[in-house]
């Protein structure tokens, strides 16, 4: 074994390796941050150097350190020991768990590169010691992509999307514990990402961990079998987030939920940030103690609800955004036509499309294409071929024979022309009623963007959705459109 060769080495071949060692920490040193080089290469040496296979072994404790060590300091490690040893030789990172305890060629880092103890560096050792204990878990969830600034917002997500920015602005101050609970692929990968993007970004010296239940109750089994569950507690103590997904996992495990809500309990005692999510509310998740549950009230329940069509059509054109690229409005309808509860399917159809389009040569995408993609996706497309668009939105329409009818009642009740609300007039009149008629031709007659806007000959999807914000909010606020608004409604609805 390595360590029995390591073992046998004589003072000389230590002090050899250390020597080499040194003088790469000290090249390093005149490119690299030196506090940098103190957190990911304190307890770690040249092992063996291999004449045979011309190979320097660098030693490095786990995998975190392995990953951080390949991520910004290898190419640099491998010149440094090119220039002093030998430019021939290739380096290596291994990782050995025996010398977890062993010392013998280490180098006091600290005197070597005169760091002076400080809080900052303590603090920093101590935030990566954390992380390195929940390595196996920590970067599940991490990826750069998904911040807030991207989400898309919808009415019905909107509530959860503030309450998620509130929390990662203020940690532990605001909405604690956060409760966040919706059916699956709704959006939910993306804000708890975002919420850890930036609460280590704008937080960096707090310790965020993310955990699937799932690894939680294994954590926790794993403590209570080798007799070190206070070890688990320990690593808990000093982390300040603490996201933890599908709560309702925990039901039917009474001793993980006696544990879980002792740690819970830490947490909100000392203002630690816990943030929980579910696929149903506290009230709903089925054998778990009324105790933790009613500690999952503490702070915010929110929920999100299935994205309207509008939202989808977004969300669709926000991937293609990212990935610059290009499909026809009429083509992402038909998406957003049939998948309407699920947002992670919605890039699974796009991702299919862009991939024909680019097997295609470019070649132009047809409705075919569209419908062959939903129909990899297990939908049922067979409507579409007996169907026309019309006859499937005409049978959305409520109690007034067709939109038309009620455009007509819109213009008489203002006294003016069906041709003014379609014009470009800006008068008072005629926009009210023209974004009254956009708010309950979406809610009633499920018309979709390009109808509405086709019909009031507006030139985008993006001036309607702005109207119809726009008049949603001057209904709560203005009494007289609010009655306006109100009296269309009952029209509809006798």
């Amino acid at each position: 074994m390595l360590i029995d060769v390591v073992q046998n080495y004589d003072s000389e071949k230590k002090a050899f390796l250390l020597d080499i060692w040194e003088k790469t920490i000290l090249q390093l040193s005149t490119q690299y941050d030196h506090k940098k080089i103190f957190s990911f290469l304190n307890k770690t040496w040249i092992v063996n150097i291999d004449e045979h296979e011309k190979s320097v072994y660098v030693w490095v404790a786990n995998e975190f350190i392995l990953s951080q060590v390949k991520k910004f300091l290898a190419k640099w490690i491998k010149e440094a020991i090119h220039a002093i040893y030998n430019p021939q030789f290739d380096v290596k990172f291994v990782i050995y768990t025996p010398f977890n305890n062993w010392s013998d060629l280490l180098i006091n880092l600290k005197k070597l590169l005169n760091i002076k103890e400080n809080n900052s560096i303590t603090s920093q050792l101590m935030h990566e010691n954390i992380k390195q204990e929940f390595s196996e878990y920590l970067w599940i969830l991490f990826d750069p992509n998904f911040r807030f600034d991207n989400f898309i917002i919808w009415w019905n997500n909107n509530f959860a999307f503030s309450a998620a920015k509130a929390v990662s602005e203020n940690p532990g101050i605001t909405y604690n514990p956060l409760f966040l609970y919706w059916n699956v692929w709704l959006g939910k990968t993306h804000l708890m990402q975002a919420i850890w993007n930036d609460i280590i970004q704008n937080h960096p010296k707090k310790v965020v961990v993310y955990l699937p239940c799932t690894k939680l109750i294994d954590e926790i089994i794993d403590g209570i079998k080798k007799n070190k569950l206070s070890n688990l507690m320990t690593k808990f103590d000093n982390v300040d987030v603490l996201l933890i997904d599908d709560v309702q996992i925990l039901s039917w495990k009474d001793k993980t939920q006696e544990i879980f809500f002792n740690i819970f309990n830490d947490f909100h005692s000392k203002k630690k940030q816990v943030i929980l999510t579910s696929d149903r509310p506290p009230k709903e998740l089925v054998e778990i103690e009324p105790r933790l549950k009613s500690r999952f009230w503490f702070g915010l329940v929110a929920d999100i609800q299935a994205p309207d069509f509008e939202t989808r059509i977004a969300i669709l054109q926000a991937k293609l955004d990212t990935k610059q690229e290009y499909i026809d409005f009429e083509m992402l309808s038909i998406i957003a036509k049939y998948i309407k509860t699920n947002v992670r399917e919605l890039e699974w159809a796009l991702n299919i499309l862009l991939t024909r389009k680019k097997l295609s040569w470019n070649w132009e995408l047809t409705d075919n294409d569209v419908l062959a993609c939903l129909k990899t996706l297990w939908y049922n497309t067979q409507e579409w071929f007996t169907q026309t668009n019309e006859t499937i939105n005409n049978s959305n329409t409520k109690n007034i024979e067709n939109f038309g009818k009620l455009v007509e009642m819109v213009a008489q009740y203002y006294n003016i022309s069906v041709n003014e609300i379609k014009s470009e007039s800006r008068k008072k009149a005629i926009t009210n009623a023209r974004q009254i008629l956009m708010v309950l031709g979406k809610k009633y007659f499920k018309r979709t963007l390009e109808k509405i806007w086709d019909y009031l000959g507006w030139k985008n999807h993006a001036s309607v959705i702005y109207a119809i914000t726009n008049i949603e909010k001057k209904i709560k606020h203005d009494q007289d459109m609010a009655h306006d608004y109100n009296i269309f409604v009952d029209w509809i609805e006798k």
